[in-house]
This record gives structure tokens, C-alpha cells and sequence, in this order.
């Protein structure tokens, strides 16, 4: 293992979940489309510690049809839609309660 590289992750770790939600949902303000994307499953996930750590997260992703000012409602992937992966680079600082999305995305 590199001191300071990236490293394997367990997808349940709650930094990754916080991290995982952070970024889908700024995923989802940056789409011009009106629907929701949703994750339709975990891919891997690995993180470093900078100042902080970063969590490199790839997921498979789909629309929806909620639409992105309904909030609370349970949202499945379409079945017509083509699915998608992301990776998000995810910076979190907990102590400053500060999460960043690092650009650029890869989706």
C-alpha cells in the first residue's frame, strides 16, 4: 500500500455513504434535466487522506421520473432509461462539517 495513495474502501463506511449522497445529489442540481438520477448500484470506492480524505466513488446511475421539485418521494429507475456510470471525487473535512465535489466529474 502507497502512504497517501488510494486505497479499497468498504461501501458502508458512513463517510463513504455521506460522501456517496453529497454527491448524487449535486449531481442532480447540475443536470439540466427535471428528473432525478438515482444510483442503481455502488461499482467501488476508494479514498485518500488530504487534508481531509477524498473518496474517489464510481456508480452506476439512472433517470427517474420524479421530478427534481418533489421532494420525498421514492424514486426508481426507468426501465426504458439507459443507465450511466459516474465517478465523483468527493473532499471531505468533517471537523469544518465542509464536503466538496471536485470537478471535473466523470459521467
Amino acid at each position: 500500500m502507497l502512504v497517501g495513495g488510494l486505497t479499497d474502501v468498504d461501501v458502508n463506511e458512513e463517510g463513504v455513504q455521506n460522501a456517496l449522497n453529497f454527491a448524487i445529489s449535486q449531481h442532480n442540481l447540475k443536470t439540466e434535466d427535471p428528473f432525478l438520477r438515482v444510483k442503481t448500484g455502488v461499482v467501488g470506492v476508494k479514498k485518500q487522506i488530504v487534508s481531509g480524505i477524498k473518496y474517489v466513488i464510481t456508480v452506476n446511475m439512472t433517470k427517474t421520473n420524479c421530478m427534481k421539485d418533489a421532494p420525498n418521494e421514492q424514486c426508481d429507475g426507468l426501465a426504458d432509461s439507459p443507465p450511466y456510470q459516474c465517478t465523483f471525487s468527493v473532499w471531505s473535512r468533517p471537523w469544518l462539517s465542509d464536503m466538496q465535489l471536485l470537478e471535473p466529474r466523470d459521467c
